[in-house]
């Protein structure tokens, strides 16, 4: 750790960074996988007032702020009007490939499968099935995992083009190739050592070698950049 991170570290304590707070949850008894990110540690909460209950499997993404529970405590009101301790812990889990979406809330008791996204401002609660997508308050059930992969392939050209055609406008100028690292499925099959911004997306969730092999087999849109900015131009122009 360099001196920026000791600092970091002192000042933040275990919320300094990803690595920090998974270490602080795992030395706590939380059960959690490889792979494992933590996009906005210093307003993410995961409860670990019940680490035992809480499993987060591999390869888990949670951007922030995002609210994990194991336990209820609106027991507490039950508790000053009749005098009785009503506890509410509940094991929760979260399975392997998931996207937690920004503001989401995890209450106590739900369990996430594998491969699942978790909407934005999201509101879990009971069972999430795998190989879904889930949103709102609470969160339900929107599509299933293959029908949002064929909705963002079908959107990926018209969302470039609108990408650069902000770009442009703030800039006064088109991107570089290596600025497109989300879009560059639509120009490229193979990459070289000089494409260090794909790469570095390639390396993305610890599956390199499959990621390559759909880029080497897929169907590209245009023979390369030049071309897709050809073709935008021309769209650009047409209005």
């Amino acid at each position: 750790m360099n001196l920026k991170g000791f600092m970091k570290k002192a000042i933040f304590g275990y919320r300094a960074t990803s690595k920090t707070y998974l270490s602080y949850l795992q030395k706590r008894g939380v059960s959690i996988g490889k792979g494992v990110e933590i996009f906005r540690p210093l307003k993410t909460t995961i409860d670990v007032q019940n680490p035992h209950l809480l499993s987060i499997g591999d390869f888990v993404q949670m951007t922030g702020p995002v609210t994990i529970l194991t336990h209820d405590y609106s027991w507490c009101v039950l508790k000053r009007k009749y005098g009785y301790i009503y506890g509410n812990q509940e094991r929760t889990t979260i399975g392997n490939n998931v996207f937690i979406g920004w503001g989401a809330t995890i209450l106590a008791g739900s369990t996430i499968g594998d491969n699942v996204i978790i909407g934005a401002n999201s509101l879990v609660s009971g069972k999430i099935e795998s190989n879904s997508v889930y949103a709102g308050i609470p969160a339900k059930r929107i599509m299933s995992l293959e029908k949002y992969k064929e909705k963002r392939a079908e959107r990926q050209l018209e969302e470039a083009l609108n990408y650069v055609k902000n770009y442009e406008m703030v800039k006064g100028t088109v991107p570089k190739e290596k600025e497109m690292d989300e879009y560059f499925y639509l120009f490229k099959n193979k990459l070289g050592k000089n494409d260090d911004s794909f790469n570095k997306k390639v390396d993305l969730m610890g599956n390199r070698k499959e990621t390559l092999k759909q880029l080497n087999s897929h169907k590209k849109m245009f023979n390369s950049y030049k071309d897709f900015l050809s073709y935008y131009h021309k769209w650009k122009s047409n209005g």
